[in-house]
């Protein structure tokens, strides 16, 4: 990934996730049914497999092939997103007990005060955990194990060999999720859309990863 190419990382992202149109088809589909939970799996596999794929030089949407071992590595990939999902229901949770105690004690303006803390903080562990999330993920794809990308000290390595870079991949995932969103305006590409963008945002992380894996 070049440094600091914000135009280039954003250009070279949508052209992959529109370089297979079947793949493309078929993942929005799977896209809509991981809202039912049953195609989750098999959606988190295919970009896991996406990622993999891309950091060995496949600069193409895979196909939809060896469903099997693609279920079994989202089922994986599951359980690093529930991972996250659960450190942020308990940092949660903690800063909101002060919310709960102060509406017990019938403290109006301490409930005040602590709710905009839960609110406030609620935003910046969101950003925190969107922003580590992806790299995460793609030590997952590299390694196949759950507890290298769960491991804070190997999620930061990656981030600060390049921060730059990584700063890049972040202003080109924003600009994908803004494309993306103003696109689901027309709702029945919503699926299409929501696949593409995170066909994007995995082709944008491996990129990185490929660029830097020889730091980590």
């Amino acid at each position: 990934m070049p440094r600091n190419d914000f135009l280039e990382t954003l250009i070279d992202a949508l052209k992959y996730a529109s370089s297979n149109i079947s793949a493309l088809l078929v993942g929005g589909i799977v896209f809509l049914l991981s809202a039912f939970i049953v195609g989750l799996p098999f959606f988190l596999g295919y970009i896991t497999r996406c990622m993999r794929e891309t950091i060995t030089g496949n600069g193409i949407l895979p196909e939809w092939d060896n469903i099997m071992d693609m279920f079994w590595v989202g089922l994986h990939m599951v359980i690093v997103f529930l991972a996250y999902a659960l450190a942020y229901l308990v940092i949660i949770s903690l800063i909101a007990i002060p919310v709960y105690i102060f509406r017990q004690l019938n403290m109006p303006n301490m409930v005040l005060l602590s709710t905009i803390v839960l609110v406030l903080t609620m935003a910046i562990v969101a950003v925190i955990f969107c922003v580590v999330f992806f790299a995460s993920w793609v030590l997952f794809a590299t390694t196949g194990s759950i507890r290298v990308a769960l491991t804070p000290g190997r999620v930061q390595s990656l981030i600060s060999r390049n921060p730059n870079g990584y700063v890049v991949a972040l202003l080109a995932s924003v600009a994908i999720i803004a494309i993306a969103s103003v696109s689901a305006l027309l709702v029945v590409i919503i699926p299409w859309v929501g696949f593409a963008a995170f066909s994007s945002l995995s082709f944008i992380y491996s990129k990185y990863y490929q660029a830097n894996r020889g730091m980590v």
